[in-house]
């Protein structure tokens, strides 16, 4: 995740979310706007509970609904988002809960109302493009894009998606459902020819639409339209453009060293010509 341009969005809630009311400061994006009295305010949309900071003076659009921030707690604030895990919250049931974080993306952070005395411990999961073949020597055919699981345990992709980006108009053209389960470390083959274009991108989502992880190729996509939402695919420096796949010499995208992610895509991703479907990537220079 790129995460000096995190933006104040947030997906709230466990399986029906709450507007979450907690003390402390929200020091995202450009800054919340507060008022004289302290207090962040904020607008959720109804569809996944999506959070974005508004002014002093302005108005939450129809179907939202407000929901604010203390920010000057006794005893000192929160002064980055981490501090913000643990928090006391309300859940839509009116029971009282702990707020977990998540990063779900680029520019995204996941806020969630926990049920109990205390939340359960940040996810150990960690889904990831981690190789894609998307131009081929001669004509295309034998494409694919492989997910990862860099976590510690084994993460249920029931409601995830594999979404493909067309450059042109940053829409997508292609959308595959994940299913099953996928243990620590394992692989996710997924057969399919992206396109080749310049630009074009991949994304992970998650049921609610949050973006997981993304690729943009060939180019920059800072727009993608998923779903309701609108995202960037490029996460940090966009790829090089000497760094793509090939159509004279057998090979992919992949992360290097196998299933990094530091939130930069120049630096975590290469052109190799081992193909490593299913297995940990391998880079190897054209001769």
């Amino acid at each position: 995740m790129n995460t000096r341009r995190r933006k104040a969005l947030g997906v709230l809630g466990l399986a029906a979310a709450t507007a979450i009311a907690v003390t402390g400061v929200l020091a995202v994006g450009g800054g919340a706007a507060t008022t004289a009295d302290d207090t962040i305010r904020a607008c959720r949309h109804p569809n996944g509970g999506w959070v974005r900071i508004i002014g002093a003076t302005d108005s939450c659009r129809t179907r939202e609904q407000a929901i604010s921030w203390s920010a000057a707690p006794a005893g000192g604030g929160v002064t980055k988002l981490s501090d913000l895990e643990g928090i006391a919250c309300t859940t839509d049931a009116g029971g009282a809960g702990k707020v977990q974080l998540d990063s779900a993306g680029d520019d995204t952070v996941l806020f969630r109302c926990v049920a109990g005395g205390s939340g359960p411990p940040p996810s150990s999961t960690k889904l990831v493009l981690n190789e894609v073949d998307y131009d081929q020597v001669g004509a295309d055919g034998d494409g694919f894009v492989e997910i990862k699981n860099t976590g510690t345990t084994a993460i249920a992709l029931t409601g995830i998606a594999l979404v493909f980006v067309d450059g042109t108009d940053s829409e997508e053209y292609k959308r595959t459902a994940l299913t099953g389960t996928l243990e620590a470390g394992g692989y996710l083959v997924v057969p399919s020819d992206p396109q080749n274009g310049a630009p074009d991108g991949l994304a992970i989502v998650d049921g609610s639409g949050a973006l997981i992880d993304a690729l943009s190729y060939e180019g920059a996509i800072t727009s993608a339209k998923i779903g309701t939402q609108t995202y960037s695919l490029v996460e940090g420096t966009m790829l090089p453009a000497t760094v793509a796949d090939s159509n004279t010499a057998a090979g992919s995208l992949v992360r290097n060293p196998d299933g990094r992610d530091t939130g930069n895509a120049a630096a975590d991703w290469a052109f190799t010509t081992t193909l490593t479907k299913g297995a940990a990537n391998v880079l190897t220079a054209a001769h």
